[in-house]
């Protein structure tokens, strides 16, 4: 006997529960459910034979190839969610509405325009970026250190107003900076500052055309000297009011505002020149036996006539010349070296210029703090670049040679040279002077 019988199983029993009525009565219906099918094979079934008779009503044969994808119109009514396929293959995102044809291939945000999709992945280009400003920096960090322990050995004095001069009388520009390079040629023993100045020359840094201008002042020059309150030779303001007394003098003169002064030991000019590997000059025969033939005057040092390359020695008895000529010719062999140094400077490499200027910086004496040189050094940079003029004060045409309380000294016109130095200085470019120097040709 079966197993279930043993249990008290009626198979009749079954068979009586499958055929009981299970539908809702019409008058019980309160919610208004429709009867569900829930053998989803059958469903499935059903449907697809509702399709089927739709095709054939549409005039398509069910059996041909179903390429073209047969859009139902009619409404279907809404599947539970239990019902969708989500259920049976994990959780996916609920589907977009559809869009309208012309903006199907748009991507809509709020308030934000059209851009094209971003690139997924790591960019190189940003990395490399960030290397190259580290470099940068790292590069600046050493220049600035290197600049530091060079300006740690210069001498610096304190910058004094000028008493005669008052600021808002001096032209001046912000485009324009004048260092006052001032030459002293003092022997053993000697108070350089006490000593008359044999060299003064004025450097400006023209910002506004690209350009150097240097400007050198005869030492023989008979003007107003405000330290001794009254007239003398230029270069007796550095005996008398000291390196400031220079400055007062050329300000009160000329009317430019100079920013500061450097004082250099023609010592320092063998160390500067000889630093660069030295400097190429055109010698003529005269400058060539003036030195050679005087060996005491010019510590021994021998010139051949001809352009080649001058040591520190050399160059500095060249600049000393003055027995053949004028001071006008001197004070030109003077800026001749200057220019040779700075194109030097232009294409030596960042490791000879800081050796240039460690080597060089105890010689040096300013007015200027670290930072003012630091602006004046950059500055440079900036201009050196651009052309290098030249010229001297007095201006052609304004002077004349005379003899004053028995000195043999040059009588200037001052108000007409101080109108030619400023628009020199702060009015004329580089095609400006140039024309001006082939027009006196």
């Amino acid at each position: 006997m079966p197993r279930f019988e043993n249990e008290g199983f009626n198979p009749e029993r079954r068979n009586r529960n499958r055929d009981i009525d299970r539908t809702v009565p019409e008058e019980e219906n309160f919610y208004g459910y429709n009867p569900i099918d829930l053998n989803f094979n059958n469903r499935q079934k059903n449907e697809n034979v509702v399709q089927d008779n739709q095709r054939r009503e549409s005039g398509i044969n069910p059996c041909d190839d179903f390429s073209q994808p047969y859009v139902n119109n009619t409404e279907q009514p809404q599947r539970f969610r239990s019902e969708t396929v989500n259920d049976f293959f994990g959780h996916q995102s609920p589907q977009k509405p559809e869009q309208n044809k012309g903006d199907r291939h748009k991507k809509t945000h709020k308030n934000r325009p059209d851009k094209p999709p971003k690139k997924k992945g790591k960019q190189p280009h940003l990395s490399v970026g960030k290397s190259i400003l580290v470099f940068i920096l790292v590069l600046v960090l050493i220049i600035v250190g290197s600049v530091s322990v060079a300006m740690g050995r210069i001498n610096y004095n304190e910058k004094q107003e000028n008493k005669f001069a008052a600021a808002d009388s001096l032209e001046s520009s912000a485009m324009v900076k004048n260092i006052l390079l001032l030459g002293v040629d003092a022997r053993t023993g000697e108070n350089a500052e006490q000593t008359r100045s044999d060299t003064m020359m004025l450097v400006s840094l023209d910002m506004k055309h690209h350009c150097i201008k240097m400007v050198s002042f005869l030492r023989d020059t008979w003007v107003y000297i405000p330290a001794l309150e009254g007239e003398q030779r230029l270069n007796a303001a550095c005996s008398s009011g000291g390196y400031q007394g220079v400055v007062d003098a050329i300000e009160y003169n000329f009317g430019i505002d100079i920013d500061g002064y450097a004082v250099v030991d023609f010592e320092m000019f063998k160390v500067l020149v000889d630093s660069l590997g030295g400097v190429e000059v055109d010698v003529t025969e005269a400058e060539a036996k003036e030195v050679t033939s005087h060996p005491y005057r010019y510590d021994h040092v021998k010139l051949d006539s001809g352009k080649y390359k001058l040591s520190g020695e050399q160059a500095l008895a060249y600049c000393r010349i003055r027995k053949i000529d004028t001071d006008f010719v001197r004070t030109e062999r003077q800026r001749t070296v200057m220019s040779a140094i700075l194109t030097s400077a232009k294409h030596s490499s960042p490791f000879r210029l800081y050796n240039m200027a460690y080597k060089s910086a105890p010689y040096i004496e300013t007015d200027m703090s670290k930072g003012e040189l630091i602006s004046f050094v950059m500055q440079a940079a900036f201009c050196i670049t651009g052309d290098m003029h030249q010229t001297k004060v007095p201006f052609e045409g304004t002077w004349d040679y005379a003899t004053i309380r028995g000195n043999s000294v040059i009588s200037i016109n001052t108000e007409e040279n101080k109108q030619m130095l400023t628009d020199y200085i702060y009015n004329k470019s580089s095609d400006d002077i140039n024309a001006d120097e082939n027009s006196d040709k």
